[in-house]
């Protein structure tokens, strides 16, 4: 969450001179640069690659998300893109409700409480709506919907019985074993395929602009290797095992971070504003002691091991 607030402050530096599909895009590119050396290694990247499911994964949490925030970022400010995030605990939480039945623990309620109201008072201080927010809030839809969507082959795969025969039994459940990284450079992959049309289209109707100067230069790379690659595969290993009311709830410190980053950066502070990015910590905090029963099996279990359960 703390590299995800940053992100909005510098990708807006970078549409500066950059057109949103030559940003999107470049910074996945650059991010795969790092990624696929890495997890071309690992055990069943090639399976997962061709997996549907990672193709929607791909569509909700990097083509759609990434697109409609770059977008909406040409038309309203970084700090309302990033106060916009808001609505992302809420999103999260009622489509982990509807989808997965999860039920919430009375700690979770109480962190996803105190985290809505901070983040409404953050809101409330600095977020107008506009086209710009409209374009982020269905980004986050789509990435609320991806969380869920993480969430959910998890549990199908820590309920799959483990097969001890061979052939094509063993090879049905080795498929569900995906590890974070495996799992974050394919939907990368899928999302960087879906989105190189745009970036066609901006060619033709010359529309596309390359970054330049030192910011633009500077930002797409820093991008693409500090914040999009390591921020997929930690947000997939964290959803993958935790509840998505949870989840939903830590992205409530993206408001209050993204405040935080933006004083770093010479913005004057506002005590109303740093007051509801408080509570909304406050909420993160709490509702990030989950009670027991509440998370998935230990790793092994949940990727590539599981072995044990058995003996």
């Amino acid at each position: 969450m703390l590299l995800w607030s940053m992100s909005f402050g510098i990708s807006a530096e970078v549409l500066q001179t950059a057109s949103p599909a030559m940003l999107s895009v470049g910074r996945f590119m650059i991010g795969l640069l790092v990624l696929v050396p890495l997890a071309a290694r690992r055990p069943g990247f090639t399976r997962t690659l061709r997996r549907p499911r990672t193709i929607i994964l791909g569509l909700l949490g990097a083509a759609l998300y990434y697109s409609l925030t770059n977008v909406g970022l040409v038309f309203t400010s970084a700090g309302t893109a990033a106060l916009s995030n808001a609505a992302l605990p809420a999103f999260t939480a009622l489509l982990g409700l509807l989808v997965l039945r999860e039920r919430l623990a009375v700690r979770t309620i109480v962190g996803l409480g105190r985290a809505t109201v901070g983040v409404i008072i953050v809101a409330g201080s600095g977020l107008s709506v506009d086209i710009g927010v409209i374009l982020c809030l269905v980004g986050l839809a789509c990435y609320a919907l991806y969380t869920v969507l993480l969430r959910k082959d998890s549990i199908t795969a820590s309920a799959s019985p483990p097969s001890w025969g061979r052939g094509a039994t063993a090879g049905r459940h080795t498929s569900w074993r995906v590890e974070p990284l495996v799992l974050a450079t394919a939907t990368a992959i899928w999302g960087t395929a879906i989105m190189l049309p745009w970036l066609g289209f901006e060619a033709v109707t010359g529309t596309s602009s390359l970054p330049s100067g030192w910011v633009g230069l500077g930002g797409l790379p820093f991008l693409g290797v500090v914040i999009t690659a390591p921020t997929l595969v930690l947000f997939n290993y964290g959803a993958e095992r935790l509840p998505a009311a949870i989840t939903g709830v830590l992205t409530a410190a993206i408001p209050a971070l993204g405040y935080l980053f933006a004083l770093l950066l010479g913005e004057q502070p506002d005590t109303f504003t740093a007051l509801g990015g408080a509570i909304a910590l406050v909420g993160v905090v709490i509702a990030s002691f989950a009670p027991p029963g509440s998370m998935l099996p230990p790793p092994d279990d949940l990727v590539g091991g599981g072995t044990h359960r058995g003996r």
